[in-house]
């Protein structure tokens, strides 16, 4: 079609004059006369044309490969499908980064599942720090929850650096850095774990002794003289005291060192503080021997200055009380220097 139309136009635009008949010129019903002898002429002009030649056997294919994809869309959109658009040559030849996709997608849910299970890991430890804590009051300000209490503004009574379900070693150092930093000073009674004192920039001491057991007398008159040596040095000094729960043998170290600073007058009223202070219930300093070694201190700093007692003390007899008739008694007396006497 396009080969006829270009001979018309060529016929329409250069008459032959040598032309002995009537020519139609563009199909119209003009006719002209035109000379036999521009024949070769208009010959020649037509073979010296390019026509595009349209290949029917590409045509072909393309449409088929358009009617199939067509069908098969028609075919996946009713099986709840979607057939992706078709992608270009040069897209096509790119670099694929369908691992890269698939590393930011196994990426985010890893740090999901780890951000969701220290979630769980974190709710688990504070439920189990105050079941522990029991009846003991906790220091939650700042974004801290710890099992730590002020019994005055420089003496602080807390629990052992344990960390899962009790007060952990690095939230303690963070507190003591961010509240009193250079200016606080660690004592450890416990004689069953003892730690570094390096981890507090050496600002630590050791006083250990077991649980549920009294000190030697003199281990509190240590206690106490280094405790006021460190809050003698500043006025913003702050002593930390702590055993594995933070009651008795605190309560029984702290109760005396309030003594010692004259903070309270008497026994009764140091250990009343104390457990007030320490324990919701008021019930920090329990054990009747621990009560007795304050009240023990208590006379010694009225009688000998915080001295040991420069006289000697005989024991002459004790009685037992309500002593249940199926047990047989047993008195170990210990003078804290390794000698040992044991009575049957």
């Amino acid at each position: 079609m396009e080969t006829a139309d270009v001979l018309s136009h060529t016929q329409e635009k250069i008459p032959d004059a040598h032309s002995s008949g009537p020519i139609d010129v563009g199909g119209q019903g003009n006719f002209e006369k035109f000379s036999p002898s521009s024949a070769s002429g208009i010959n020649s002009q037509a073979k010296s044309l390019t026509i595009p030649q349209i290949s029917v056997e590409n045509a072909g294919e393309s449409q088929t490969k358009n009617s199939a994809r067509s069908a098969f869309a028609r075919l996946s959109s009713g099986l709840g499908l979607r057939l992706p658009a078709a992608t270009p040559v040069a897209a096509r030849d790119a670099p694929s980064d369908t691992a890269t996709g698939r590393a930011g997608v196994f990426e985010s849910l890893t740090k999901g599942l780890v951000d969701s299970s220290r979630s769980a890991v974190k709710a688990v430890q504070v439920k189990a720090r105050h079941m522990v804590s029991q009846n003991k009051r906790r220091y939650q300000e700042g974004g801290f929850d710890l099992d730590l209490t002020y019994i005055t503004d420089n003496i602080i009574a807390m629990g052992f650096l344990l960390g899962f379900y009790r007060n952990h070693m690095e939230e303690v150092i963070r507190f003591l850095e961010a509240r009193h930093q250079g200016k606080y000073k660690v004592y450890n009674l416990c004689s069953e774990r003892l730690y570094d004192a390096s981890l507090f920039q050496g600002k630590a001491a050791s006083f250990p002794f077991e649980d549920h057991n009294c000190p030697p007398i003199h281990l509190i008159s240590s206690f106490c003289h280094s405790a006021y040596t460190w809050l003698k040095a500043d006025l913003e000094n702050v002593v930390v005291v702590h055993c594995k729960a933070g009651l008795g043998r605190t309560g029984l170290m702290i109760s005396s060192l309030l003594l010692y600073l004259k903070f309270c007058p008497t026994a009764e009223e140091s250990i009343d503080l104390f457990n007030q202070r320490r324990c919701i219930d008021g019930k920090g300093l329990t054990h009747p021997s621990q009560i007795r070694y304050v009240k023990y201190f208590e006379r010694i700093l009225n009688d000998n200055s915080g001295d040991k007692p420069r006289r000697r003390c005989m024991l002459r007899g004790f009685r037992l009380f309500k002593c249940p008739y199926w047990i047989r008694p047993s008195i170990t007396i210990s003078d804290h220097s390794g000698n040992i006497h044991q009575l049957p």
